[in-house]
């Protein structure tokens, strides 16, 4: 009997020494939380570069390099022990710590590049983060001096006077000096014929071809109706009438895009004719957003 009545007297003090023992926790204060950052760090050196990053527990480290690594040599000090990701490829490193560094721990992540340029290695010292962790480290390794810069431009003056010389000045003359236009050109006027009961909501008003032995365009001059959807065409197909598919070089355009009850210019290139002359082609038209489809029957190219 003295027992039982000394229950309620122990389960009182259990129940005050655990809302005691939740009081301190509760008054403890939280950890504050790691701001996120982004920086660019610069290799541009002959020599062995060392760089600190800050890392925390459980927040992801993304460095991003302008160069290949080579992804067998890059090694870090405690991979099994502290990381739980911890992911190479070949212009990143993607790091999650488990457990935080210590104040005054330091590991080295090293890391060798595949094109041998200098520098060849980067150390990267992994420090405990303050206020901030490194989220996201874009790493500029590619000398961007002077020389570089007036190497650069020497190939791209190069890279221009050789499609000057391809197109001259890019009128009429142009076209003939780069030989893209010759006495063999021909054109032909179609009449495009559009399948009845076509829903697409475009009319074709008329069509033109150009022939020459080394390429062929044929141009389409298209209506989208009244009440109709913006139409944007992306894709352009063209084959033959017994099947065969006929490569397409480009598609162009005269306006991005036709809106209701506009007309424009469509121009479909392709490479050097494998089809006889009279023979009649399909060409479709498609716009790749809404599927909007436009048959042509009666191409001649």
């Amino acid at each position: 009997m003295e027992v039982l009545q000394h229950v309620p007297y122990f389960s009182c003090r259990l129940s005050l020494l655990a809302l005691l023992v939740a009081g301190i926790a509760a008054a403890q204060p939280a950890p504050p939380a790691h701001q996120l950052r982004q920086r660019a760090l610069s290799l541009q050196t002959t020599s062995p570069v060392e760089a600190s990053v800050q890392v925390a527990k459980g927040v992801l480290t993304t460095l991003t390099f302008d160069s290949q690594l080579l992804p067998k040599s890059v090694m870090v000090q405690g991979r099994d022990t502290h990381f739980e990701r911890f992911v190479v490829e070949e212009r990143t490193i993607t790091l999650k710590p488990k457990v935080d560094l210590t104040a005054d721990e330091r590991l080295l992540l090293t890391v060798r590049f595949a094109d041998g340029a200098a520098p060849q290695e980067a150390i990267f010292i992994l420090i405990p983060a303050d206020e901030q962790v490194d989220a996201a480290v874009e790493v500029v390794r590619r000398a961007r001096n002077a020389e570089a810069l007036q190497l650069e431009l020497t190939q791209v003056q190069a890279q221009l006077a050789a499609l000057q010389g391809r197109c001259g000045d890019g009128g009429p003359t142009g076209l003939i000096l780069s030989g893209l236009l010759d006495s063999d050109v021909s054109t032909s006027v179609f009449k495009a014929a559009v399948a009845p009961g076509n829903a697409s909501g475009l009319k074709v008003e008329r069509g033109v071809g150009y022939r020459t032995r080394a390429w062929t365009v044929v141009t389409v001059r298209v209506r989208n109706l009244v009440g109709q959807r913006v139409w944007r065409p992306g894709v352009a197909r063209l084959s033959t009438a017994r099947g065969q598919s006929i490569q397409v070089k480009s598609l162009r355009t005269d306006k991005p895009q036709l809106a209701p009850g506009e007309e424009g210019l469509v121009l479909v290139e392709t490479g050097a004719p494998v089809w006889q002359a009279e023979e009649e082609l399909l060409l479709e038209l498609s716009d790749t957003a809404n599927g909007r489809a436009l048959p042509i029957r009666g191409v001649r190219l």
